[in-house]
């Protein structure tokens, strides 16, 4: 069996559009991948419908996509205050573990 050639910035692109055009409190999408492994999708999504949250609490939601099979791969989606995506460009806020704001892709763009 040959292996499936999986383009994650694509499919990033296409998951972006996807959650903006269902997600009617999404304002923007930020597609982060420096630091992810290679069929990993990171997002941070500013929503404008969620309830400020205790900043500590901010984890990203994993999205095992198509496992078990050669297109698996995951998507992480960090929903977040358009206040706090203010703090996080400021550095006022951290992003979880190793993500990173450098090279971010923002949608729509």
């Amino acid at each position: 069996m040959s292996a499936t050639l999986f383009d994650r910035d694509s499919m990033a692109a296409w998951y972006a559009h996807q959650h903006l055009q269902t997600d009617p409190g999404i304002v923007a999408v930020y597609y982060l991948p420096t630091n992810a492994d290679d069929r990993e999708i990171r997002f941070v999504e500013i929503n404008e419908l969620i309830g400020d949250r205790n900043d500590e609490s901010l984890e990203p939601i994993d999205f095992g996509i198509d496992t078990g099979t050669d297109n698996a791969h995951k998507l992480f989606v960090l929903d977040v205050t358009p206040e706090q995506w203010k703090r996080f460009q400021l550095r006022d806020l951290d992003l979880p573990g190793n993500w990173s704001l450098k090279d971010a892709i923002s949608y729509p763009s």
